[in-house]
């Protein structure tokens, strides 16, 4: 998308951290962020951009290029601002810019006080785009905002409660596209052939947004591609509460995956608690990308502990024990499974969490129902 503006006299173009084009007339020269004033912010465009974007500034014969990532809680007002910084503000349209005001040339510079001059900021997603996924309840409004336009303009639509899951949801996913799905009930009533596909869409990185969902439970469970149940959710704790009971019993046994929110410095006191196991268990942590929803990167738990920021928080899903899954004893499940359809591949990416390998599933599925499970 374009957004023109023009010159002004007091643009100065000092700023070493910003840039920024405003819908405002005039500006003083502490402005020194601004390179453009009178800007027409379009928002529904503005909205539907995700991602990493090329970003093109143009003045009279003069003209710059950088890259940034649009801020997932940008709020279109009548500024549009560029930061270096990872600081994404409601202003902010986009973070991780590598063209901020100092980065123009003097003679640039002089071109964008020239108030007979068009200013031209170029915005181009850059991608690659990671598909998006957004849920809501089928008796709840449509989401406002950002969201709802997202929402309106996606690429397919899903409904979670049908036996079937239509083929342009797929594409939509393959080419990084946002579905709408719909559900009448909790995700844990939704159809087996829904399952199957929200696992399908977490294997291609999908960020997933449960509209409704405060804590980010949900959305985690379903970007680690796992079943929203069964699962253990502990809300948010800190340090102390993940080292006593009975949080630390939960998080050292129980067969199902384990749902928290926390901080890093908080996530390094599972070496104690875990210890022996501590090595071996592997844990969903926060993508850190900044795009909207949520995304998650399986890591072994050591490697998690020692890279997440000790100051940022997220929701983290700790895998049970290796094989504790067995402890429920799902193999009499996965033949029925597959007689009604689900396929070898879905089953092990859900599966693959608990510890539970493709050669520990054919194993337990058996040579007629392996044969089905592959076709």
């Amino acid at each position: 998308m374009k957004i023109h503006a023009r010159g002004h006299e007091n643009v100065r173009a000092t700023h070493a951290k910003t840039l920024e084009i405003t819908g405002e007339q005039d500006i003083t020269p502490r402005a020194t962020c601004v390179i453009g004033v009178g800007a027409a912010l379009d928002g529904r465009e503005l909205a539907l951009l995700r991602g990493p974007v090329a970003v093109r500034l143009a003045a009279g014969p003069h003209v710059a290029t950088g890259t940034a990532v649009v801020n997932p809680h940008h709020a279109v007002t009548d500024r549009l601002v560029l930061r270096r910084s990872d600081h994404g503000s409601p202003d902010t349209f986009a973070v991780r810019s590598t063209l901020v005001a100092s980065a123009l040339g003097p003679e640039f510079v002089a071109a964008l006080a020239d108030p007979a001059n068009e200013v031209t900021l170029t915005l181009t997603e850059a991608g690659p785009r990671q598909p998006l996924v957004l849920v809501n309840r089928r008796d709840q409004p449509e989401p406002q905002g950002r969201t709802g336009l997202l929402w309106r303009a996606a690429a397919a639509s899903v409904d979670l409660d049908a036996a079937r899951v239509p083929d342009d949801a797929r594409t939509a996913l393959a080419e990084g596209g946002v579905v709408a799905a719909v559900t009448s009930g909790p995700l844990e009533g939704r159809s087996q052939a829904a399952g199957a596909w929200l696992a399908e869409a977490a294997g291609l990185g999908a960020r997933f947004e449960v509209l409704g969902d405060a804590t980010g439970t949900v959305p985690a469970l379903l970007a680690a591609g796992l079943p929203v149940a069964p699962a253990v959710g502990l809300g948010r704790v800190d340090r102390r509460a993940l080292a006593g009971a009975p949080c630390a019993d939960l998080l050292r046994s129980a067969a199902v995956p384990v749902v928290f929110r926390t901080t890093g410095a908080d996530l390094g006191v599972l070496g104690e608690v875990l210890a022996g196991s501590f090595g071996e268990r592997r844990i969903a942590v926060p993508d850190g990308r900044p795009d909207l929803g949520h995304g998650v990167t399986w890591l072994p738990l050591p490697e998690a502990v020692e890279s997440f920021g000790s100051d940022d928080e997220g929701v983290f899903v700790l895998a049970p024990p290796e094989r504790a899954a067995w402890n429920v004893d799902l193999r009499p499940l996965l033949p029925l499974l597959v007689e009604q359809g689900v396929t070898a591949r879905t089953l092990s990416t859900v599966l693959r969490p608990f510890g539970i390998s493709r050669r520990d599933l054919y194993d337990a599925l058996g040579d007629k129902a392996r044969k089905q499970a592959e076709k």
